[in-house]
């Protein structure tokens, strides 16, 4: 079982699918006609239906290839939704993950006063742009630079500051000690500290950890190391939550076949030449977690 990021499933097959979005909900009644409901899945997977409809002697060979060669049911790929492939700056998400300076490509939908955030995982290559409160932000690994990971739609923005650490304080918070001061250090704001040895770097390594106070060459974080030891490391500031993050571009949704089997019959010529049309029967691709 594999994800073939390449090739996508043709997009003018595509285009004619029956597709939406199917949800997972769980209800149980009871005797007196009340019921109960749990939402069993926090997004829905799209379901699209490609078949049931007349193919040209081209289209049905650019199917049959296709889907020779992802086996049925056992590779996953990409597939144009071409009801919902793009985001624009008003609904293109940029939301934080437990990594720090790690984000997620999203797309809000929004009804009302209420709104889902759904996970982009196959951005287009190429196509994204990415914005920190409305300037644009260019692509690299310097400063305040960021990289997209095209198959995850991960991104990893470079720090914004950074400094080695030399000394701790530990304790029910904890003081940093640096060789100069922490550009843009400031109260509440959230630093990530990698790289640190021992019991010390167990504690704080691959976290946030809010700032408390700053001093000269120094920050204290809300971080308990009582007992701990360790040295070095580095803190690093990335993107804030107070950061209005967003892009905009397109997407895929990755799918697999719901099939492993596919049926087709010829049912009839067409035009002056002959052309054969085929008819197919049900052919469902399914959205898959990746």
């Amino acid at each position: 079982m594999a994800f073939l990021e390449s090739p996508r499933f043709p997009d003018n097959i595509a285009f004619g699918a029956t597709v939406g979005p199917a949800y997972m909900t769980v209800v149980t009644p009871v005797y007196s006609g009340r019921e109960s409901r749990a939402i069993a899945w926090t997004q829905p997977r799209c379901h699209f239906e490609v078949g049931r409809r007349l193919m040209s002697v081209a289209d049905t060979a650019a199917i049959d290839a296709f889907f020779r060669v992802v086996k049925g049911r056992a590779h996953g790929f990409r597939i144009k939704d071409w009801t919902d492939y793009s985001v624009t700056t008003a609904n293109g998400v940029i939301a934080s993950t437990v990594t720090p300076g790690v984000f997620q490509l999203c797309k809000a939908y929004v009804s009302g006063v209420l709104s889902e955030l759904r996970t982009i995982t196959k951005p287009v290559v190429g196509t994204a742009q990415l914005f920190r409160n409305a300037a644009s932000v260019t692509a690299g690994g310097g400063a305040g630079q960021y990289s997209l990971d095209t198959t995850t739609g991960l991104v990893t923005f470079g720090a914004d500051a950074s400094q080695n650490i030399t000394g701790f304080t530990p304790g029910a918070v904890t003081v940093l000690s640096f060789g100069a001061a922490l550009t843009g250090a400031a109260v509440g704001k959230y630093v990530g500290v990698s790289g640190v040895s021992g019991t010390l770097g167990t504690t704080l390594n691959g976290k946030l950890w809010q700032i408390t106070a700053v001093g000269t060459n120094q920050i204290t974080i809300a971080a308990n190391t009582t007992g701990n030891t360790g040295s070095g490391g580095a803190a690093k500031l990335y993107p804030q939550s107070s950061d209005v993050l967003t892009w905009a571009g397109q997407f895929d949704v990755p799918v697999r076949f719901d099939i492993d089997e596919m049926k087709k019959q010829i049912v009839e010529r067409s035009g002056s030449n002959g052309e054969l049309l085929v008819d197919w029967g049900s052919v469902p691709i399914i959205e898959i977690r990746v």
